[in-house]
């Protein structure tokens, strides 16, 4: 299966929003050499393996970025799984189509607020460095779980505590100073009003995993 790439930028709106949006896309060309992801694989296939994928999963991958988790995640999901990513910055999916990797795959820019896929379709929903970016994440949560079959799990993920990411953020200043990762007993009930169940979340230096499954 051939990559296909689809754009639901049209949906964005607010002036936060597209403050946001332009900023990753004027950084999409240099992101993965500022986050040194290139000598960072370890540490990345340690976070998909805390995903807990088989082959034959079908995966969504929200605010997928340049797309650096999706070959990793092809890779366990093996040719018969299917996988999508979408981020809301076209040009980080541009440079997410550059990247060499099998089997069947889609590209989506899209919002997380509003996933333009049908309900009950996932085995797996993953969401990478990008949850404190979402507007609205009770909506994303919502969304998240609609799209997720049911015994599915989600996954949110970091490389960082919640207080190192928010202290970074903060600190890296406008548009993403106020683009926050709540404190773990927040997010719990917020996903727990999402409907998922079986909700746990590790935060510690250097790693954070929140996980829920769709009942």
């Amino acid at each position: 299966m051939g990559l296909k790439t689809m754009s639901f930028h049209g949906i964005f709106f607010g002036v936060e929003m597209e403050s946001l949006r332009t900023y990753f896309d004027r950084h999409a060309s240099s992101w993965d050499q500022m986050l040194n992801y290139h000598e960072r694989t370890p540490e990345l296939l340690k976070v998909v393996s805390w995903f807990r994928l088989t082959k034959g999963h079908w995966v969504l991958d929200v605010g997928t970025g340049t797309g650096i988790l999706l070959p990793l995640i092809q890779n366990a999901i093996g040719p018969k799984g299917v996988l999508v990513g979408f981020d809301f910055s076209l040009k980080m999916i541009e440079k997410a189509t550059l990247r060499e990797y099998f089997g069947g795959k889609f590209l989506l820019a899209a919002d997380a607020e509003s996933i333009p896929l049908r309900s009950d379709l996932f085995d797996r929903v993953t969401c990478f460095s990008a949850f404190p970016h979402f507007s609205d994440k009770r909506k994303a949560l919502f969304e998240m779980v609609r799209v997720l079959k049911k015994g599915g799990f989600l996954f949110i993920a970091h490389l960082k505590s919640v207080e190192e990411l928010n202290q970074l953020h903060q600190t890296l200043g406008e548009p993403v100073s106020n683009d926050l990762l709540p404190p773990p007993q927040t997010l719990k009930k917020m996903m727990k009003d999402a409907g998922f169940m079986e909700i746990s979340i590790i935060n510690q230096p250097g790693k954070f995993l929140a996980k829920g499954r769709k009942i």
